[in-house]
């Protein structure tokens, strides 16, 4: 074997080596991350409840079925905790680390928006675990209706049909 060889071999297994090291390390990470989720969780029940709350559900599943260019794909979405205070009924999630910080990021909110779109309850509540905090989310949307743009037509066919008659009337046209 030539010392090219070897430098060729010691460069693959090398690159090999740091893939299944940075690989490791990802897995730690998330194992831990998933762990003090875990933790979070079950001291956020409790939190929830000294606060008032009446836990309904833990880690319900709702099945949703997504289609793409007609074909299904089966999935789920899972939220922590399903919970009621008086009559009101909320979804809440629970939070640890930097992700409280801003509640207001894309990621969170679209994923507190697709909880409260899919559970269909009064609110959500983003629990933030790192600072023993509830916070009380609410949306307002306004989706586009589309009776305004039918009822835009409609007076713009009326205008138009009117001017022609205005214009067939007053002998404009013949």
């Amino acid at each position: 074997m030539k010392p090219a060889d070897l430098l060729i071999l010691g460069i693959v297994f090398g690159a090999l080596f740091i893939y299944y090291l940075i690989k490791l390390i990802h897995t730690y990470k998330l194992k831990r991350q998933a762990k003090t989720s875990k933790r979070a969780e079950r001291v956020a029940q409790k939190y929830l409840e000294q606060q008032g709350y009446t836990i309904l559900s833990i880690q319900q599943r709702v099945p949703i079925i997504t289609k793409v260019d007609g074909r299904s794909y089966q999935n789920h979405v899972k939220a922590d905790f399903i919970v009621k205070k008086g009559e009101q009924k909320y979804v809440a999630d629970v939070k640890t680390g930097a992700q409280v910080q801003r509640p207001t990021s894309a990621d969170i909110r679209r994923q507190l928006l697709e909880y409260y779109l899919i559970y269909q309850t009064d609110g959500v509540l983003l629990v933030d675990m790192e600072n023993k905090k509830i916070h009380t989310i609410e949306f307002q949307l306004k989706l586009p209706d589309s009776r305004k743009k039918l009822l835009s037509y409609l007076i713009a066919m009326a205008f138009g049909a009117l001017l022609v008659l205005i214009l067939v009337k007053g002998g404009l046209i013949a």
